[in-house]
């Protein structure tokens, strides 16, 4: 729904690894932000991956990598703690933005 919203790719990470070295070279070619998503840990995950990568092959590319912050998360409705942890919709997409907007000249 993110990626409609504001009409960015989308790219399903069904695994971490082996990382899609290649689909990532591809979308460097005509994307200048890359954005991770996952319903996990930011530190140690799919994002964090993808920015190894990137610094091994020497790629400078803007990066945002949006998931679960490292801390204890309590148990509640699924839709109540995407929204606390800042992976809901509404917060994905004003992330989304702030980052684009902060980046233009």
């Amino acid at each position: 729904q993110v990626a409609e919203t504001l009409d960015m790719t989308l790219i399903d990470m069904r695994f971490v690894k082996p990382l899609d070295q290649q689909r990532l070279t591809e979308l460097l070619q005509d994307h200048s932000l890359l954005v991770t998503l996952e319903d996990n840990a930011i530190a140690g995950g799919a994002g964090s991956a993808v920015n190894e990568w990137l610094a091994a092959q020497g790629h400078c590319v803007d990066t945002l990598n949006l998931g679960l912050e490292d801390q204890f998360i309590g148990h509640g409705q699924v839709d109540h703690l995407r929204s606390v942890s800042g992976i809901d919709h509404d917060t994905i997409v004003a992330r989304i933005k702030q980052r684009l907007e902060s980046a233009q000249p």
